[in-house]
């Protein structure tokens, strides 16, 4: 897309957010590039059971589920080696894994941004990693708001924690923007009815498409003029 089409874009977009009060961003695939984080992570666990390894085709599953379900998907269901698999991963130290992680360009600079003018939440569906993970990168002090699956019943694209945000801050859906990546973040943005922001992905379907969150300068008054 070329810079005046996306400036056309995001004025359309901003006339269908008048009212906006909250931004949600998605973890992996938004605040990270967690591709090759996960990859390595599960092949760990599939080699310390004597599974398989990782095929091309799975690393889209598990970039964008929780670990009870990529692990179900990667082990064939609920047995002898899911259980192994489940257990060792409560054992493992996510630390070494986190150094494969690489923060998305302009991703503070935004958040920072985001902060003065609106609140912010992370809706992830990563589980007991994500704290450790906002504080070894310096970015939970960024978020008002972090719910992962470990705090729902039922993870993304399961309405859940969108709508656990949205109480928390006593907002409607149209009063929230929700920035992600994949299928998972599209069906739970249209199961809630919240505005959406596809990140990197222009198959989704998606109010606005951006590759840089500088293209998102347009929601702050800093840059309306310019």
């Amino acid at each position: 897309m070329d810079q005046e089409t996306h400036k056309k874009a995001c004025e359309e977009f901003i006339r269908r957010v008048p009212v906006l009060k909250v931004i949600a961003l998605d973890c992996d695939g938004v605040l990270f590039d967690s591709r090759e984080a996960n990859i390595h992570f599960y092949s760990h666990i599939m080699k310390v059971i004597g599974g398989p390894p990782l095929r091309e085709d799975q690393h889209e599953f598990i970039h964008m589920h929780p670990v009870r379900e990529s692990l179900i998907y990667l082990t064939g269901g609920q047995g002898e080696d899911f259980d192994r698999a489940l257990n060792y991963f409560r054992t493992i130290d996510f630390g070494p894994f986190n150094g494969y992680l690489r923060c998305e360009p302009g991703l503070v600079a935004f958040l920072k941004l985001a902060g003065k003018h609106f609140r912010t939440a992370l809706a992830t569906n990563r589980t007991v990693s994500t704290l450790e993970l906002l504080r070894q990168f310096n970015l939970r002090h960024y978020f008002d708001l972090v719910v992962s699956a470990s705090d729902v019943r039922n993870p993304k694209p399961h309405p859940e924690i969108m709508e656990k945000i949205l109480a928390a801050f006593g907002v409607l859906p149209q009063h929230l923007l929700y920035i992600g990546d994949s299928r998972v973040d599209e069906e739970l943005a249209l199961a809630t009815g919240v505005h959406f922001v596809s990140y990197k992905n222009p198959a989704l379907k998606a109010e606005l498409h951006i590759n840089h969150f500088e293209d998102l300068n347009c929601l702050f008054p800093e840059f309306s003029t310019k």
